[in-house]
């Protein structure tokens, strides 16, 4: 990861995570509870909460996304299918649910 993009998410995770300080937590209670997102060590997110951030602040569109984290249109949506997939609910609540996160 080059510095400059290393910068870019770790500012933007600071940011968001003021706004939503309990993002983490109340996503993971959308997934299955042996499907939740562990953190490494130092880490405020990764890409598959980033992405879900960016949709929570309303970016929905997955080349805006792929475009913002420099990741292709295709990864996007593979990785939102995927969490999706982890779901303990249905995949049109998660979307509901996800925004509802305060």
């Amino acid at each position: 990861l080059d510095t400059g993009l290393k910068e870019l998410y770790d500012n933007f995770d600071t940011a968001f995570l003021h706004l939503f300080p309990d993002f983490v937590d109340k996503f993971n209670d959308l997934l299955q509870p042996e499907e939740r997102i562990v953190l490494r060590k130092g880490e405020l997110l990764n890409t598959e909460l980033r992405i879900f951030a960016l949709i929570r602040l309303g970016i929905d569109d997955s080349s805006q996304i792929a475009e913002f984290l420099r990741y292709s249109v295709n990864t996007i949506y593979n990785y939102r299918a995927k969490v999706k997939n982890k779901a303990r609910i249905s995949r049109e609540d998660f979307e509901i649910r996800l925004m509802q996160i305060r």
